[in-house]
């Protein structure tokens, strides 16, 4: 159909326009001098149905000349994949909202989307773009908040397994342990992950998991293998033999993992006097357990007057660190009590499970003597199955030791190992 400039056509006159009326034009004329009269020809509703007819009849006999014929659909049409795929995520999106969404506790619901395995542990090629289909189609609704690809990747990294399917009690309440400890502000409410594999003919069978991130996991949920979960199933025809298998390709085999976590405690001294490490703190070894009966104490308390820091700030990775509330009678008490004795503490900063690799941890305060700020940092390593124990010491001389032994103000970081996870001595 060729398009035409309608300002710039020229439309016959308004008599011009009058075809069917007799006069002007004479339509009727005499022929040889006799009564018998010849109709000139006549445009109209004739032409616009002879049109139309010829149009259905090259539909019908002429079917190759179509674009149905050539297998793809009329402009405006969506295929067989792509309606299945827009059920799929209608659903979804329905499902998350309906189970999530609170008014008041939860106007927007913050997501964090995974990879799609294929049931077991193996990334397949289908599975990242499945993934990316569902974090851009809640992205683009205001009621949902959507984790960062860069951040889901961090999460993998500590540690754990390269891929989520289906999470059972346990699995939940570790990944809970690892966001919740390395980002404390995280504020997910859900996690997204599923499994795709080889349907029925043609189709690719896709199930989805939206799991409750904030249920709590306890010893009778592991027991009984508790989770909140809600599976979301879909089926989507792909066009060929040669798609399907390229979407169930293997890209990354998963590989199952044992659980590769270590306890992290980090002590401080921030009265403000200076520790020192004795000859014992080499008895410590990641391999042996902690030797309580050969250690009478660990850090030395030195002879300078201090000052107490202020403004102390400790970071690990991201996480800023406020001193640890502990109840009276609790066993981490009795734990963090002990330790001080040993390491000539008074605060506890961390302790907690962690992934098993290094940490960057920084710790600085401000000498208001001189109204200079200083900072240190250190890489501590967490072994699998071991106890880490990080003691930090800040040192602000006096103006006396100033004077006298021009002492100046300064950061030491201690670190030393125990196999295991119990800090008491058995017994």
């Amino acid at each position: 159909m060729i398009g035409h400039n309608m300002d710039n056509m020229t439309w016959p006159s308004r008599d011009q326009g009058k075809v069917m009326e007799k006069s002007p034009l004479k339509s009727m004329q005499k022929y040889r001098g006799k009564g018998r009269e010849r109709r000139g020809p006549i445009l109209g509703k004739p032409v616009f149905y002879a049109a139309l007819l010829y149009l259905l009849l090259s539909a019908i006999i002429f079917p190759g000349m179509t674009r149905a014929a050539e297998g793809v659909a009329p402009a405006g049409v969506l295929t067989e994949q792509e309606t299945a795929t827009e059920k799929f995520l209608s659903n979804l999106e329905a499902a998350l909202a309906q189970k999530f969404y609170d008014y008041q506790a939860r106007p927007v619901i913050r997501v964090a989307v995974f990879d799609f395995t294929d049931g077991a542990g193996n990334v397949v090629k289908a599975g990242p773009v499945w993934a990316d289909k569902i974090a851009r189609r809640l992205y683009a609704q205001p009621q949902f908040a959507v984790v960062s690809h860069e951040k889901v990747a961090d999460y993998l990294s500590w540690g754990g397994p390269g891929s989520l399917g289906k999470l059972d009690a346990a699995g939940l309440r570790l990944w809970q342990r690892r966001i919740n400890t390395m980002e404390p502000r995280n504020g997910i409410h859900a996690l997204i992950t599923g499994e795709v594999k080889r349907g029925t003919g043609r189709s690719l069978q896709i199930q989805a998991y939206l799991t409750n991130f904030q249920f709590k996991v306890g010893e009778i949920e592991i027991e009984n293998n508790v989770v909140d979960t809600l599976p979301l199933f879909g089926e989507i025809p792909l066009p060929t033999e040669q798609a399907l298998q390229e979407a169930t390709e293997i890209v990354v085999r998963g590989e199952k993992q044992a659980l590769s976590e270590g306890r992290l405690v980090i002590l401080a001294n921030t009265r403000g006097f200076p520790l020192y490490e004795t000859e014992y703190l080499g008895q410590f070894n990641k391999d042996q357990p902690f030797p309580w009966d050969k250690v009478p104490y660990v850090l030395a308390v030195g002879r300078e007057e201090g000052n107490q820091p202020k403004e102390v700030r400790i970071g690990l990775g991201d996480v800023s660190l406020l001193p640890l509330q502990v109840q009276r009678d609790s066993r981490q008490r009795l734990e963090y009590s002990f330790l001080h004795g040993k390491c000539a503490t008074n605060e506890v900063y961390f302790d907690d499970m962690v992934p098993a690799f290094g940490y960057r941890l920084l710790v600085s305060f401000i000498d208001l003597k001189s109204n200079l700020y200083y900072s240190d940092v250190a890489e501590v390593q967490v072994y699998p199955g071991t106890t880490t124990v990080v003691v930090l010491s800040m040192y602000v001389p006096t103006e006396k030791e100033r004077l006298q032994s021009q002492g100046t103000p300064r950061i030491n970081i201690f670190q030393f190992f125990g196999k295991g996870l119990e800090l008491l001595p058995k017994g």
